[in-house]
């Protein structure tokens, strides 16, 4: 088995960069934002073809992977013969947090188009708090691993004291937020027409628009009204939870914290948010 990697490594990905198609846009963020919901809804548009299993490749969000070269990271996209007309694309939420991530998609795709759902950053982080504590329950133990078994009100403490020692990787849930330090970081790589920014509010609220929104930026056809229909029935990484008291407070303690990165950002867009 180890022989053959190494022989796939040293043979087959080094012709991927010519027989495979590179992706010709990318769902960059955020997490907790409604991107696994665009992912499976684009993937099912007739003229756009997924060939990877997962939504992710951990290509630039991951040194280890991205060591691995262009070749490996374009075996995970269809072949040019195969793909023909239609578009294809990877869906990683974590591309717009770490800021050397666009200069490397730019040095390797070139000029690519991106989209970005931001949330409130105060309830994003709170879902992504409900998110890693509720791994501490699942029998998959990659994700255990990762389980936060911090109160939130902990959690918030530790990233807020500049003298904690608390790891915050993987959970970031403040510097996650602050999204118009990751766009400046973008629009010093890409010009802004090539980044649609949406709101996952109205993403929620006016689906169909959202969607057209998107398809119009990518220059492809728009969903059918049946196919609308069927998306605003289903839901993908939906999440439900009580709000504690405890909870309440540190939420509105985050609101006050978020405020001026907020107002940097509605500058920013030309447009602002009710956050």
């Amino acid at each position: 088995m180890l022989m053959i990697k190494k022989i796939i490594k040293k043979v087959v990905y080094p012709i991927y960069p010519i027989i495979k198609s590179r992706p010709d846009f990318l769902v960059i963020g955020v997490q907790r934002a409604a991107t696994t919901s665009l992912y499976r809804y684009l993937a099912q548009h007739p003229q756009i073809l997924v060939t990877h299993k997962l939504r992710e490749t951990y290509y630039f969000d991951n040194p280890e992977n991205y060591n691995k070269g262009l070749g490996w990271y374009l075996s995970h996209f269809p072949s040019k013969l195969g793909k023909g007309k239609k578009l294809t694309f990877e869906c990683s939420p974590s591309y717009i947090y770490y800021p050397q991530i666009p200069k490397l998609i730019k040095q390797d795709l070139g000029t690519i188009k991106t989209i970005v759902i931001l949330r409130n950053p105060v309830d994003r982080a709170y879902s992504a708090w409900q998110m890693y504590h509720s791994y501490s329950s699942l029998p998959h133990k990659h994700l255990r691993e990762r389980a936060d078994d911090r109160s939130f009100a902990e959690a918030i403490n530790q990233e807020l004291n500049p003298e904690s020692n608390t790891a915050k990787y993987p959970y970031n849930y403040i510097n996650r937020g602050k999204y118009v330090q990751q766009l400046e970081n973008y629009y010093n790589y890409f010009d802004k027409d090539k980044i649609l920014v949406l709101n996952f509010a109205a993403f929620g609220d006016y689906l169909g628009s959202s969607l057209n929104q998107v398809c119009d930026f990518l220059n492809i056809e728009n969903f059918s009204q049946e196919a609308i229909q069927q998306f605003q029935k289903e839901k993908y990484a939906a999440a439900k939870y009580v709000i504690s008291s405890d909870d309440d407070q540190v939420l509105e303690r985050l609101k006050n914290y978020f405020a001026p990165y907020n107002e940097k950002l509605y500058t920013l867009l030309g447009h602002r948010y009710d956050w």
